[in-house]
C-alpha cells in the first residue's frame, strides 16, 4: 500500500426506535420518507420554536409549520442549528436526527454529508462511508446528481487512510463534476479539487515518497490522469487491461507454487505494456508515465529473477 501522503486540502465545513414512530414526508416527493423517534421529533419542534424568534415571525412560523407537516429539509435545518450550538446534548440529538434521515428510506443526501463531517475527526472510516453515500446523490432519483463536496471529502479521507488510488479517483470526480454534471458543481470547488488533484499527483512522484510497488502502481494508474485517459473503449485501455491480465495470471501461478509457464506471462505482459508506452506516451499524464515505468521496471526484474513473487 502506498504510504499516506500529507496533503493540505481546504475543507468547507457545514455545521455540520419506539413502537410509535413519526412518518416524515419530504415536500418534494411523497416517496421520500423516514421514521423518527417521537422524542427526537419533539426536541426538533421545541428548538424550531426557540429559533423562530431570531428568524422573524413569518420565517419562524413557516419553519415550525414545515416540521409539523413532516418536511425533511426543515428537519435537517433544525438539526444543523442544534449542532451549531456546540452543546453536548444538542449535538447528540442533531446526529441522531441526521442518522434517521440518512439511514432511512429517504437516504437524505445532505444529512449524510453532515454525518461525514461529524465523524471526520473521531471515526474516519465511518465518516468516509457517509461521504461516499452522499457523493452518489440520491440513486433512485433520476433528477439527482453527485454531491461535489462529498466527492472531495471522500477523496481527502481516502488519502488520510493511505489509499492513494481511491483518493485520486474521488478528487478527480470532484474536479470533473462541472463537465459532466454542471448543475451540481461550483466554480470554487472545481478549482479546489483540480488543484488538490494536481498537488497529489506531483507528490506521488516526489523523492520524499517511497515509490509504490507494482500492485499499488497498477491500481493508481487508471486514476492518474485528470482527463480520464485511457477511456475503457480505447485501444490504450485494452493494452493496459491485457498487460494486467497477464500479470494476474503470473501472480496466481506463483502463489500456487509456480511452473515453467509462469515466465511466459511476464513476457506477454511486457509486450502489452511496452506497446502502451510507445503508442500512448504523449497522451499519458506525468504520473501515469512514472507509474508505468515502475510497473515495466518491476516486470523486467521479475523476468531476470525468474521466480520472484509479484
Amino acid at each position: 500500500m502506498v504510504p499516506p501522503v500529507k496533503l493540505i486540502l481546504c475543507v468547507c465545513l457545514w455545521f455540520g426506535i419506539h413502537s410509535l414512530s413519526i412518518l416524515v414526508l419530504a415536500a418534494e416527493s411523497s416517496s421520500d420518507q423516514t421514521q423518527l423517534d417521537p422524542e427526537l421529533f419533539t426536541q426538533a419542534i421545541i428548538h424550531a420554536k426557540e429559533i423562530s424568534q431570531s428568524l422573524g415571525y413569518n420565517a419562524g412560523q413557516s419553519l415550525v409549520q414545515q416540521l409539523q407537516e413532516g418536511n425533511i429539509e426543515a428537519l435537517h435545518t433544525v438539526a444543523q442549528s442544534l449542532n451549531s450550538r456546540n452543546e453536548n446534548d444538542d449535538r447528540i440529538i442533531s446526529v441522531q436526527i441526521w442518522h434517521a434521515l440518512a439511514d432511512g428510506t429517504s437516504s437524505h443526501v445532505q444529512s449524510a454529508v453532515s454525518l461525514g463531517f461529524s465523524y471526520s475527526e473521531v471515526d474516519k472510516e465511518l465518516a468516509l462511508q457517509y461521504f461516499i453515500q452522499a457523493s452518489r446523490g440520491k440513486e433512485d432519483d433520476e433528477n439527482s446528481g453527485p454531491h461535489q463536496a462529498a466527492l472531495y471529502n471522500a477523496g481527502r479521507l481516502f488519502l488520510e487512510l493511505g489509499d492513494a488510488a481511491s483518493s485520486l479517483a474521488y478528487i478527480r470526480a470532484c474536479a470533473n463534476t462541472e463537465k459532466e454534471y454542471p448543475e451540481y458543481a461550483t466554480e470554487q470547488l472545481t478549482q479546489t479539487c483540480t488543484a488538490a488533484y494536481n498537488t497529489l499527483s506531483t507528490q506521488l512522484q516526489s523523492e520524499i515518497i517511497t515509490p509504490p510497488g507494482i500492485e499499488d502502481a497498477a491500481q493508481i494508474f487508471l486514476y492518474a490522469s485528470i482527463d480520464q485517459f485511457p477511456l475503457p473503449t480505447t485501444k490504450e485501455f485494452k493494452l493496459y487491461e491485457k498487460g494486467m491480465g497477464y500479470l494476474d495470471k503470473y501472480a496466481e501461478l506463483v502463489r500456487e507454487g509456480g511452473d515453467t509457464s509462469s515466465v511466459k506471462h511476464l513476457k506477454a505482459a511486457m509486450k502489452e505494456l511496452e506497446q502502451l508506452q510507445k503508442k500512448a506516451g504523449d497522451d499519458m499524464s506525468e504520473l501515469q508515465k512514472y507509474l508505468l515505468n515502475i510497473i515495466v521496471g518491476r516486470v523486467q526484474l521479475l523476468m531476470t529473477a525468474d521466480g520472484d513473487e509479484l
